[in-house]
């Protein structure tokens, strides 16, 4: 297989169908820095609307696949073969599409999580640094906001201090107002409910993993131990809605993650609060431009996403300092850098997520499943 190239990235795509609003955000990202176009995908389990789909999208015929599996294989035998994938799937199919595409040395792109399960994150990790010819980014979007990235900064600088303690919630609710009950939870939660599909645990796969992914990569710090409570919805529904998990890491931080799917008018619901020994930080994903700098000597600094004291996060803002900016961009950085990393090929630092925060990030959860169940603590 001969590559050739190109000022942009020839870029493939499985699963984000017709009716999936985060494909439509991973479509929209990926144009947004002119760097990729879309030539290639799968985008449905039905192969019909997969190729229907495929050609509304201005795919050429021969580029709309059935599988993931046809997908691999012909792309890997043409000159123009596709130089990366992006991945949109439920999280227990990420591990074994990933790595059909690893074999064929396309690079990766894959929505959260990492894999479905701890067993499937260290197959897929393995897998991964094993081969040395393809890069791989995980789209934890919310570490690409402008603002984060600045939290980041400061902890590196010392800024704060010694992290003592953090606290990090993701709530959200899934019920659209309903008490969810056996007869109508599969028309509202679809394959949420199917463990088979949803890996190890629902709340903590779908936005539990963005917390603790928050707090590790703002910090730099990992777990160590957690003890956690996990809660179903019922009995019949054996669905997690529901995680607080106390947190021991690796400096001997304390810490809080509380994550729900069902806290009823839960919206906008990440938060993180850091707290050092020369001040705190603190970031909401509803009002993201700002950045809270609390010192423990002296005013309270609102930082706003490039403006004068946030200098760090002008590199990852795309409109001027009092415009809102948010989500869409987020995911845009992510491939923005990632086809800077595959183009340079230098050692500059990048920032994107990858698959360390994704092992990382599926030992927490593992971890919590464990400690719920036996009502203590483990080691992660």
């Amino acid at each position: 297989m001969q590559r050739i190239k190109a000022k942009k990235l020839t870029l493939g795509i499985v699963g984000g169908g017709p009716k999936s609003w985060i494909g439509h955000v991973h479509r929209i990202s990926s144009r947004f820095d002119n760097q990729y176009e879309i030539v290639a995908g799968v985008f449905s389990r039905n192969p019909n609307i997969s190729k229907k789909f495929g050609k509304n999208l201005g795919i050429s015929k021969d580029r709309c696949y059935s599988t993931y599996q046809e997908m691999a294989n012909k792309e890997a035998k043409r000159n123009d073969c596709i130089m990366v994938v992006a991945i949109m799937t439920p999280p227990s199919s990420h591990q074994i599409i990933a790595e059909k595409f690893i074999d064929k040395n396309i690079h990766i792109i894959s929505d959260k999580p990492f894999a479905g399960n701890l067993e499937q994150a260290k197959k897929l990790y393995k897998k991964i640094k094993s081969n040395k010819k393809i890069k791989y980014a995980l789209t934890h979007n919310y570490s690409a906001y402008p603002m984060v990235r600045e939290a980041k900064r400061l902890v590196e600088k010392g800024k704060i201090g010694k992290i003592e303690y953090i606290n990090v919630e993701y709530i959200q609710d899934w019920s659209s107002g309903k008490t969810i009950k056996k007869r109508n939870s599969k028309k509202i939660l679809k394959w949420k409910i199917d463990s088979k599909i949803v890996g190890t645990s629902a709340v903590l796969n779908e936005i539990g993993s963005h917390a603790y992914h928050m707090v590790i990569y703002i910090s730099g710090l990992k777990g160590k131990t957690i003890i956690a409570d996990i809660k179903q919805i019922s009995n019949k529904i054996k669905m997690d809605n529901n995680a607080q998990v106390i947190i021991n890491f690796n400096n001997g931080a304390k810490g809080m993650l509380w994550t729900s799917v069902m806290a009823r008018g839960g919206v906008y619901g990440l938060r993180i609060r850091i707290f050092g020994t020369k001040g705190s930080l603190e970031w909401i994903q509803n009002d993201p431009n700002y950045l809270k700098f609390n010192p423990s000597k002296g005013a309270v600094k609102l930082l706003e996403r490039g403006f004068f004291n946030a200098e760090f996060s002008k590199n990852f803002s795309r409109i001027k300092f009092g415009h809102p900016e948010g989500y869409l961009d987020a995911f845009a950085n992510i491939y923005r850098e990632f086809a800077s990393s595959i183009k340079n090929n230098s050692k500059k630092r990048y920032y994107f997520p990858n698959e360390d925060e994704g092992l990382e990030t599926a030992k927490f959860i593992d971890a919590c499943k464990k400690s719920s169940r036996r009502k203590k603590w483990v080691k992660i």
